[in-house]
């Protein structure tokens, strides 16, 4: 398998339909985000008021413990063990054993 991967960061490029699909996916979180913000802050939710203020308090709290490197880190560590237990979970769905542990799906 011979892949070239471009050292250059100007040869990098993206489709438009990825492009758009990234901003699309940004922007609807930051309005998502926004809107949660301006219902706690109106003081209508009271139990959604105390989970931003918590939330809040918990990120300036790790954020004077450990630098922003090392969150983002973290943050990638628990990603990957995320997506892991999803493909571990999709694969078990895809493929159920049987009580005395072999595959029910049989290769000729």
């Amino acid at each position: 398998m011979n892949i070239s991967v471009p050292v250059d960061p100007l040869e990098w490029q993206i489709s438009q339909d990825a492009a758009n699909m990234f901003f699309a996916c940004l922007a609807n979180t930051i309005g998502a985000a926004e809107s949660v913000l301006r219902v706690a802050a109106t003081g209508h939710d009271k139990r959604l008021f105390l989970k931003v203020v918590a939330a809040l308090y918990v990120l300036s709290s790790l954020g004077r413990i450990a630098s922003g490197v090392t969150i983002a880190y973290a943050g990638l560590c628990f990603l990957c063990l995320y997506m892991l237990a999803e493909n571990l979970q999709l694969i078990s769905s895809r493929y159920p054993r049987r009580r005395d542990g072999t595959n029910t799906v049989q290769d000729d």
